[in-house]
């Protein structure tokens, strides 16, 4: 049984890239992104919970996001 943790961060697991330093996301920043080492927690329905590295309502790149390094050009798409 999984326990109940209010206000988790949760983001899709795509988002979740493996690279040397760690796990990280690629948060939007404008027109670029910023590499952010993540701590990981649980796992659920294609969700993964974030305990650090990654404020609340920060926006992650999901789509592309193996394909992303810091400070890379994005356009975001509606």
């Amino acid at each position: 049984m999984l326990g109940v943790h209010h206000d988790a961060v949760m983001v899709p697991d795509l988002s979740v890239v493996l690279r040397p330093a760690g796990d990280v996301v690629y948060v939007v920043q404008g027109d670029k992104v910023a590499q952010r080492v993540v701590q990981v927690g649980a796992k659920q329905n294609g969700m993964v919970e974030i305990l650090g590295g990654l404020n609340k309502g920060e926006s992650v790149v999901v789509d592309g996001a193996s394909f992303l390094t810091d400070q890379a050009l994005v356009t975001v798409g509606k």
